[in-house]
């Protein structure tokens, strides 16, 4: 099957990334999406860093082939670990992924920061929570290795009952980080077992990616101008997902192969990863939005 090029791709070691995913897509709805999960060798976070940039650069050299027009490494382990020899190598802009550790430690009090094995041990991730601390003094910084959690999300996601906080740190934060985007997907969870607010930086992966892509002028999606900045944090006590999402056009591809805000999944198990992605982002979207449409009739 011959793919188009020029489209924007996520790395991820597994299902992770695609809440990455999820969130940019529905901020640039227009777009045409790579996304390759590294699921075979996941979880990341317990394996040696250069198996680790070994199975990044593979994919990363995948994308180049693709001439993409930008890629985000959907993966907090992998940006730790391999973010700025990425960009010294590839010519395309490289968005990384963080625990948004400044938007935690600014709201104050003590805070968990919940990472892998290799993005708590690794050099980048220590210097972003000391600039932190600098910054905003007042609040506490705990970051804490969930050896576990990565891989039994990436495994036991779809099983109904699944008592994930049994691999959580016990204790009584006032915030709590989702520092991998394995994470994410028991958001609220986490939020209900710590009775705290937490955050992550899907939002601000998003607002990055629109606003590099605005000025390359490879942007499908416009915004308008009255259009306001999204929000740079994502956090799960809001009703709905923070963010601005502007009106768009439609804009073709080269050769026009593909329609705009298509995914196209790659690697050995882009099958799984599309199943995953339909199974939580879309069937589960169009089934709130049915419950919200009835819930309208009735009033």
């Amino acid at each position: 099957m011959k793919i188009t090029r020029g489209g924007i791709a996520f790395f991820d070691s597994g299902i992770g990334g695609l809440t990455v995913l999820s969130a940019c897509r529905e901020y640039l709805p227009n777009e045409l999406f790579y996304y390759y999960g590294d699921n075979h060798h996941a979880p990341y976070g317990n394996l040696p860093p250069k198996k680790i940039r070994r199975y990044v650069r593979r994919a990363f050299n995948l994308f180049a082939r693709l001439k993409v027009c930008a890629a985000v490494v959907a993966c907090n382990t992998a940006t730790a670990l391999c973010i700025e020899e990425l960009r010294k190598h590839y010519s395309f802009p490289i968005i990384g992924t963080e625990p948004a550790v400044f938007a935690a430690a600014k709201m104050g009090g003590e805070v968990f920061v919940l990472t892998t094995r290799a993005t708590h041990e690794s050099e980048r991730f220590k210097k972003l929570c000391s600039e932190a601390k600098k910054k905003y003094p007042h609040a506490t910084l705990i970051p804490i290795s969930c050896d576990s959690l990565a891989g039994e999300i990436e495994r036991h996601l779809n099983e109904g009952g699944y008592d994930f906080t049994a691999f959580l740190p016990r204790g009584s934060p006032d915030v709590v980080v989702l520092g991998c985007t394995h994470y994410i997907y028991i958001e609220e969870e986490v939020e209900k077992f710590y009775a705290c607010p937490v955050v992550h930086g899907n939002g601000g992966i998003a607002f990055q990616l629109r606003n590099i892509l605005s000025k390359m002028g490879k942007l499908a999606t416009e915004p308008t101008k009255n259009g306001r900045d999204g929000e740079i944090c994502s956090h799960s006590t809001t009703s709905q997902k923070r963010g601005v999402f502007f009106p768009h056009k439609r804009a073709a591809y080269p050769n026009n192969a593909t329609k705009n805000g298509e995914i196209i999944f790659l690697g050995k198990c882009k099958v799984v990863n599309k199943i995953q992605y339909e199974q939580m982002f879309v069937h589960k979207n169009r089934a709130k939005m049915a419950v919200g449409g009835q819930k309208e009739q009735k009033n």
